[in-house]
């Protein structure tokens, strides 16, 4: 019975139709994009690849990830630039996924996205290998409107780029703004701001705070079946 049950949670219409409306056809016939219950494709213009040498069945899930603990409310995708995947990578349930003309987004291997998060790419948001965000995270590389320095008149540049490095876990509600650049291995706690380049710090540093500073190092995320 429970095997029946999984095979209704995919969202097969969703699958047939994205896979074979925005791969090349030697992938599409492997359905490596995979989506679960609701999900709206507001626009699927842009260019989205798939550069792996492992192209294999559901090997990018979109909208599955924290359902059992969430509504399953819909998923939103709105992809009218380049999104880039480089392996496995789970996007989670009722999550927007908006990339515009000039975003280019680019996912590492075993990049996970939890439930009801938000992705808004009007510049170049890139994510290594490894990567961890929990429910309700935002990342977004905009300020959605400019903004001006009244002593100067100078306009402040709208947008700006976000590099997530490797190994990285970002606990819930972390808002991760452009010019957001981090190193490897790095924690960022619940509720943190992230609005500047932290890669002048150690390996294993622990960020806290609106916005986030170094509170503490030598702390390291441990991902299940990498090393345990």
């Amino acid at each position: 019975m429970n095997s029946i049950l999984k095979i209704f949670v995919h969202n097969w219409l969703a699958i047939l139709y994205f896979n074979f409306k925005v791969l090349p056809i030697r992938q599409a016939v492997k359905l490596p994009f995979d989506f679960y219950y609701k999900v709206r494709f507001e626009n699927i213009k842009g260019k989205i690849k798939i550069d792996s040498p492992g192209i294999h069945r559901a090997m990018i899930k979109i909208g599955g990830r924290g359902s059992e603990m969430f509504s399953r409310e819909q998923t939103i995708i709105d992809i009218k630039g380049n999104v880039l995947f480089k392996g496995i990578t789970e996007i989670g349930a009722g999550c927007l996924l908006r990339v515009e003309e000039d975003g280019n987004l680019f996912f590492g291997n075993k990049v996970r996205i939890g439930a009801k998060s938000k992705i808004f790419c009007e510049n170049n948001i890139v994510f290594g290998d490894e990567i961890d965000f929990s429910w309700e995270c935002q990342i977004f590389d905009t300020n959605f409107h400019f903004m001006k320095d009244i002593s100067s008149g100078r306009l402040i540049q709208k947008t700006g780029t976000i590099e997530i490095g490797s190994y990285n876990w970002f606990g819930n509600r972390v808002n991760v703004m452009k010019g957001t650049k981090t190193p490897e291995n790095m924690i960022v706690a619940s509720n943190s701001l992230c609005n500047k380049d932290y890669t002048d710090l150690a390996d294993y540093s622990l960020l806290a705070g609106s916005p986030a500073k170094c509170v503490k190092t030598g702390i390291k995320r441990m991902f299940e079946g990498v090393d345990l």
